[in-house]
C-alpha cells in the first residue's frame, strides 16, 4: 500500500494488483514471442549459410546465376533488421517482470522504455514499407501507361 501511495504522489497513477497481473502476463507473452523470433532468426541464418555454401549448385541452373548470393544477403539483412526489436522486446519483458516482483519504478520505466523503442522501430519500418509499396505501385502504373501508349 505504501508503494502505491508513493507512485500516486509522484505521478498521479496507481498500479494495483490486477494491473500487475496484466503486466506480468504481457511480459510473459512478450518473452515468448521474442524467443520464437530468436528461433526464426536462427533458421534464417541457417538458410543464409546454406545459400552461400550450396548456392553454386543452384547457380549452375539456367537463369539462376547470382540468385543464391542475393538470397543469402537478403536473409542477413532481414536478420540485422530484426535484432533490435527482439532486444527491445526482451528489455520490456525483463523490466516489467522485475518491476512487478520488486515494486521498482526504475525497472518499470526500463521495461516501458523497451516497449517504446520496439513500437517506434516497428512504426518506422511500417512507414518505410508503405513508401516502398507506394513507389512500386507508381512504377507499375508508369510501366503500364508507357506500354499502353506504345500500342
Amino acid at each position: 500500500m505504501e508503494e502505491e501511495v508513493k507512485i500516486q504522489e509522484s505521478t498521479g497513477m496507481v498500479i494495483n494488483e490486477s494491473m500487475k497481473a496484466d503486466l506480468l502476463s504481457s511480459a510473459k507473452w512478450a518473452k515468448f514471442l521474442c524467443i520464437l523470433s530468436c528461433i526464426g532468426l536462427v533458421f534464417l541464418l541457417a538458410m543464409a549459410v546454406c545459400m552461400f555454401a550450396f548456392g553454386s549448385t543452384l547457380a549452375s541452373l539456367p537463369g539462376m546465376a547470382g540468385f543464391p548470393a542475393v538470397m543469402g544477403v537478403s536473409y542477413l539483412i532481414c536478420i540485422a533488421i530484426m535484432i533490435y526489436p527482439i532486444i527491445k522486446g526482451f528489455q520490456f519483458a525483463n523490466g516489467v517482470k522485475a518491476a512487478c516482483l520488486t515494486n521498482s519504478e526504475a525497472e518499470l520505466a526500463r521495461g516501458f522504455a523497451g516497449m517504446q523503442g520496439y513500437l517506434q522501430y516497428m512504426g518506422i519500418l511500417a512507414i518505410i514499407a508503405l513508401v516502398i509499396y507506394g513507389l512500386l505501385l507508381i512504377g507499375i502504373f508508369a510501366v503500364a501507361g508507357i506500354a499502353a501508349s506504345a500500342v
